[in-house]
């Protein structure tokens, strides 16, 4: 008696193993292909090209021109900046504070560059509105070169804009944004330049 329970407490511990290891097999994640792995880690992996954006890093001072009318002196204003890399060097972030038009202004830039893509790409938003502006473009060297979309709120319908930053040495930036004016052309819209924060 004795000896058949032993027998039938084995008998059961074995399938209920065997169980065990065929839920183990399912739950297994297939094998990786080793040219996709590759892929993956040099996508994922800080290259040149995010070495750039260091010469972006710091705190700057900003005084900034803007055309709403091309035919009308512009408005000026002034502010500050502040940059850091983020994930590894990945991505740069932006903080941009200020006035425009007499009212407090702030705004959040990101910019990287999609290995997978091969191009960079960046997002902006600020306080005087509620979409997100994505671009993306080149870079010469020390030249970015940047093509944007949002949403016209007065119309409604899709904006195009194209914007160029450039280093100009180790304390200096500027920037320069265009966009269709009111005969269709494209036309300054606005330029700034930024100063590192001594």
């Amino acid at each position: 008696m004795k000896k058949s329970v032993c027998t039938m407490l084995l008998l059961v511990a074995a399938l209920a193993a065997a169980a065990v290891a065929a839920d183990d097999k399912k739950a297994a994640p297939p094998a990786t292909d080793p040219a996709q792995m590759q892929a993956m880690m040099a996508n994922m992996a800080p290259g040149p090209q995010h070495e750039l954006m260091k010469q972006l890093v710091g705190n700057h001072t900003y005084t900034m021109k803007m055309w709403m009318d091309p035919t009308q002196p512009p408005m000026e204003s002034t502010g500050t900046r502040s940059a850091e890399l983020l994930l590894g060097g990945r991505f740069l972030q932006e903080k941009y504070s200020g006035t425009f038009m007499g009212m407090p202004f702030e705004g959040i830039g990101w910019l990287g560059y999609d290995n997978a893509a091969k191009q960079w790409v960046g997002a902006w938003v600020d306080n005087m509105g509620t979409g997100i502006m994505d671009s993306h473009g080149t870079c010469d060297k020390n030249v970015w070169t940047m093509t944007g979309e949002s949403t016209d709120p007065s119309t409604g319908k899709k904006w195009t804009s194209r914007s160029t930053l450039k280093v100009v040495d180790a304390n200096t930036f500027t920037m320069e944004m265009y966009g269709p004016g009111p005969d269709g052309k494209e036309t300054k819209m606005f330029e700034m330049t930024c100063k590192k924060a001594m």
